[in-house]
């Protein structure tokens, strides 16, 4: 956990960047579709709320027959149901995923308030971190190695940034840094 907090304080921009090329342009093209298919659900919802009005008065006005009527109204009322009850899943679902660059923007801006981690605190655990999946031991080289996934809070697993990125980043400070410095 020191190693991801200093690795976030010293490469924000890197770190927020890795983070980000994790969300692949499958993830985003899944939630354009399921953006269309809310509009589409909506839209659906709206044209029942027509037709439903539209043979209540061809029934009134006697062009269509109550058992008709009875049929239409019900099919219609079950379809429009079904989609009532999808459209909040949908909802909430989007939410989530596009929530994803505001969650790593809100951990990071924690990280930052952390300016030393010498000890692991129980407030420091519940601040950072949602859970911890331990999986079961294995052997290697007659050696017992037990993997774990740390979920940080609001961004999930995080990837930290391999030696080359941190020195990469490191360049691109000192050049920025040396620019202001001459300007």
């Amino acid at each position: 956990m020191q190693r991801i907090l200093l690795n976030v304080q010293a490469f924000e921009k890197e770190f927020a960047r890795k983070q980000m090329d994790c969300y692949t342009e499958d993830k985003k093209k899944l939630l354009a579709a399921k953006r269309r298919e809310l509009i589409k659900a909506k839209k659906c919802i709206a044209e029942i709320d027509a037709l439903i009005q539209k043979i209540y008065e061809d029934n009134a006005s006697g062009k269509l027959s109550d058992e008709r009527y009875a049929t239409l109204s019900l099919s219609y009322e079950e379809e429009q149901k079904t989609l009532k009850a999808a459209v909040p899943e949908m909802q909430a679902y989007l939410e989530i995923e596009t929530d994803k660059t505001e969650s790593l923007q809100r951990f990071i801006q924690k990280v930052k308030q952390v300016t030393e981690l010498k000890t692991l605190t129980p407030e420091l655990i519940h601040e950072f971190v949602d859970k911890i999946v331990v999986y079961a031991p294995r052997y290697l080289d007659s050696k017992r190695v037990q993997l774990l996934d740390i979920y940080y809070g609001g961004v999930g697993i995080l990837h930290e940034l391999t030696p080359e990125e941190m020195e990469e980043a490191f360049q691109q400070h000192l050049t920025q840094r040396n620019k202001e410095k001459t300007a």
